[in-house]
């Protein structure tokens, strides 16, 4: 029982559990953006209006969906990992933004969930991938 108590002691498990689940979440959350057509690509797109940017939301629609899904699937494989929180921590950080601040947002539980994953992946963006990862570091 020795080789089992020692591998549940490990740190590489608990981080390799949570970046398989959170790469699915954001590969299923990219597709679903696909799969939703124009209109949700273009309410994707809308998050940058919360730094400027007005212009052709469903082009950074476009953009945001394809980061989510290739770092998403980067996010679960452990590769270039610190590259792939900072994009994806970029997005989430934009979409808690979209959904506005203050006292009446703040329990809106879209707005909740985007904070949530944002603190998570800046969390993550120190901690690294792992053992249990394709950089193995």
């Amino acid at each position: 029982m020795k080789g089992i108590d020692s591998f549940w002691e490990k740190e590489n498990f608990g981080k390799l559990f949570i970046r398989l689940f959170l790469g699915l979440f954001f590969v299923a959350s990219g597709v679903r953006y696909f799969s939703g057509g124009i209109s949700a690509l273009q309410t994707l797109g809308a998050i940058f209006s919360a730094i400027g940017i007005t212009f052709w939301p469903v082009i950074f629609g476009i953009i945001s969906a394809v980061i989510l899904v290739l770092s998403g699937m980067c996010f679960l494989i452990g590769f270039f990992y610190r590259l792939n929180c900072g994009l994806l921590l970029a997005i989430y950080f934009l979409k808690a933004l979209g959904n506005g601040s203050g006292l009446k947002n703040f329990f809106d539980g879209e707005f909740l969930l985007n904070i949530l994953i944002a603190l998570l992946l800046f969390a993550f963006l120190f901690m690294g991938a792992g053992r249990f990862s394709s950089d193995g570091k």
